[in-house]
């Protein structure tokens, strides 16, 4: 199972292949959560950024529609908010890769929870990395799921983290400990590199994280892509990370710590009553 390239989709019976179908999404009816827990059903939002998988995906849990319900389908960031405001899913699979960009699914974890508090997060990965599983978890993820697991797989850890378990394999696990053993010193180190980048790699980092290429990095700050290159390089060695996945996590990293910090300063500021 372990070598799988794509989530596996039961086959209906064929006596009943025309039903398994799924109503188009112009007629769909909305189920509310409180009409799915009379059946004893789990409202699930599904977010994908290949559309044609994302339907696939719906139809799989159409065949076994006695345990869930798809309330939504979503392939950005927009539509996922969306569909968490108009749907209150019980459990919201979000894709870490969207239509908007790379990692946009991990990012938009915080803003789901503030919307709706009680839907459960399963962040699906291409594959389990270190940073990526971190990141999930630390901005709010109930699950990681990997998207070469077979659907059953999938089946079960929706049914996990709706019953408010974290769905996570030993090894991922080990991850979240051990990035929790050297958090404070990571963030030490993030606080003193930042203020050592120099205004144009801040601007060629900016541009990186939200998703464009060397090239087009280039065309906006009037560089070429090989000095484009080396800004980055040198902004690697500074943080200690070796990829682009790395950098974007790093910076989310410091985005999240700077939210955090500042909302503790207002927390403490706020006049007692």
């Amino acid at each position: 199972m372990r070598n799988q390239t794509a989530i596996l989709i039961p086959e209906p019976n064929k006596r009943n292949q025309s039903a398994a179908l799924v109503p188009d999404s112009d007629r769909r009816t909305q189920i509310t959560v409180s009409e799915a827990s009379k059946r004893n059903q789990t409202t699930v939002l599904i977010s994908e950024p290949n559309k044609m998988y994302c339907d696939l995906l719906k139809k799989a849990f159409y065949v076994v529609r006695h345990r869930f319900q798809v309330v939504a389908c979503a392939s950005t960031t927009a539509e996922i908010l969306i569909g968490i405001e108009e749907t209150r899913p019980h459990v919201a699979i979000v894709s870490a890769n969207l239509q908007d960009g790379p990692l946009t699914g991990i990012r938009i974890l915080p803003e789901i929870r503030r919307i709706n508090p009680d839907t459960r997060t399963l962040v699906a990965l291409e594959a389990p990395e270190p940073d990526l599983v971190i990141e999930a978890f630390r901005l709010g993820a109930d699950g990681v799921f990997c998207r070469n697991s077979p659907f059953d797989l999938l089946c079960t850890s929706v049914d996990a983290v709706s019953q408010g378990q974290i769905w996570a394999s030993n090894d991922e696990l080990r991850f979240v400990l051990n990035a929790f053993a050297k958090s404070s010193k990571q963030r030490k180190m993030d606080s003193n590199v930042k203020s050592r980048m120099t205004k144009r790699e801040t601007e060629v980092v900016r541009l990186a994280v939200e998703g464009l290429s060397n090239r087009e990095i280039g065309q906006q700050l009037g560089l070429t892509e090989h000095t484009v290159k080396n800004y980055l390089f040198r902004v690697f060695d500074k943080l200690g990370v070796s990829n682009r996945v790395e950098l974007v996590l790093s910076c989310l990293r410091q985005e999240e710590d700077a939210r955090e910090d500042i909302a503790a300063i207002q927390r403490n500021a706020a006049p007692s009553r």
